[in-house]
């Protein structure tokens, strides 16, 4: 590999979240919420992995054109996070239950040192050094019977542009899969694409603002004059999506932000803020955009059994909770099932693709006389009557998948390893 090509690859990296944000905010009118107002399901794939607890509401800034709004009032029916994303997928503003002195009231978002509009001044400033961020509000709600409660809290909820009518159309997204749309793009497109994103979202680590610049980026004007590149800085960018991509996917999150259990990777660090870590930041926006910090959802992914097996739909497991190994949860857990490699929920006959908090307070799934519980996870629905009412079912079309623990306002026990994750046993 060329030190130039090399180089290339680095700046794929440290580019790839901004793109892959980009692309997932194509559609949007940048005016208001855009609201889900039930749980996602198998046909939406805006994100990966979005999970089956919450109903979200997704919107987006156009900061260099508009300052934002934001009312938030007092919410006591139900939980909600209402986490900020800056155009490289940082959380740099989490709003909920979980910080009482920073959870209600009227707040408005500027652009960098813009000033505080006539007006405003009694309004709690927040500040992103980018155009465009994302708000990806999370409501809680305890299944479809709730959606009323749930819907009623996204609408008192709002975000909006002082000045809509400065807000500029954007790209339609209609038919696009952000993540395939992303491990099919051209060189051409993904550097230029960059290149006009820096324009308002800058490249804030100067290393990768000069390798872009080696590689044909105009620092003055901020544009990529792609035709004009020689064969070697052509070469270079088009050989690092496929250098880049293939390091995201094979990214191993290191030992210092997580602990394994029971062959669970219970994520404790290095999620929603990433500081210089690119790759992490890279790999997370990838198999997870919209992460949230650990303190306000703490992540455990299974990718075998306790056996250290890949989860195959060719087998049948179990997975047990101990009645006194429940996740620790301020607000609720859950336990829901992916797909790989697309990192979606799948389809099935009973439309479960998760098991959480609720399920067992309400005696949707059935308990262990103990008070533990059996999960039964298969392609086939269970012979025996207590095994399907605790079925989780496997895909049909993909042999692998994952198991995605979030427990929701996690305690220390959960971040430093005290808490032991349950058991996956193959049948």
């Amino acid at each position: 590999m060329s030190a130039l090509t090399e180089k290339a690859k680095k700046l794929y990296i440290y580019a790839f979240p901004e793109i892959i944000t980009e692309i997932t905010h194509w559609g949007s009118d940048d005016k208001s919420f855009a609201h889900m107002r039930e749980f996602p399901d198998h046909t939406n794939k805006k994100v990966v992995k979005m999970n089956n607890d919450t109903l979200y509401s997704l919107a987006w800034t156009q900061l260099v054109n508009s300052p934002y709004i934001i009312h938030i009032p007092e919410i006591t029916e139900r939980y909600y996070l209402f986490p900020i994303l800056d155009a490289y997928t940082n959380v740099f503003e989490s709003i909920s239950k979980r910080t009482p002195d920073h959870s209600t009231g009227d707040y408005i978002l500027l652009y960098q040192d813009q000033p505080v509009p006539e007006g405003y001044e009694n309004y709690t400033v927040l500040r992103s050094n980018h155009s465009l961020n994302g708000i990806l509000l999370r409501v809680e709600s305890r299944g479809r019977k709730d959606y009323a409660v749930a819907n009623a809290i996204q609408d008192k909820i709002t975000i909006e542009p002082l000045y809509p009518e400065k807000i500029q159309p954007v790209r339609s997204g209609e038919g696009i899969i952000p993540v395939k749309y992303i491990e099919n793009i051209s060189a051409r497109e993904f550097y230029q694409l960059f290149a006009e994103l820096s324009k308002v979202n800058p490249i804030e680590d100067e290393e990768y603002a000069k390798i872009f610049s080696e590689l044909g980026y105009n620092t003055e004007t901020g544009d990529l004059d792609y035709d004009s590149l020689s064969d070697e800085q052509r070469s270079a960018l088009e050989e690092s999506l496929v250098l880049g991509l293939k390091e995201i996917r094979n990214e191993s999150r290191g030992e210092e932000y997580l602990y394994r259990t029971n062959g669970w990777s219970i994520i404790t660090g290095g999620v929603g803020v990433y500081g210089n870590d690119y790759l992490r930041r890279a790999s997370t926006a990838y198999s997870g955009w919209g992460a949230n910090i650990v303190e306000d959802s703490a992540y455990g992914i299974a990718f075998t059994d306790i056996d250290g097996q890949l989860l195959s739909n060719k087998n049948d497991y179990k997975l047990h909770i101990e009645a006194d190994g429940y996740p620790h949860a301020a607000i609720f857990w859950s336990i829901t099932l992916y797909g790989e490699p697309s990192h979606f929920p799948v389809p099935n006959k009973i439309g479960r693709i998760a098991i959480n908090t609720y399920d067992v307070d309400d005696n949707i799934v059935q308990r262990n006389e103990d008070g533990s519980l059996d999960i039964y996870v298969s392609k086939n629905e269970p012979a025996d009557e207590k095994a399907r009412r605790n079925w989780l079912p496997a895909p049909q079309d993909e042999e692998n998948y994952t198991l995605t623990l979030r427990v929701y306002w996690p305690d220390e026990e959960t971040l430093t390893g005290k808490w032991t994750a349950p058991v996956i046993t193959r049948l």
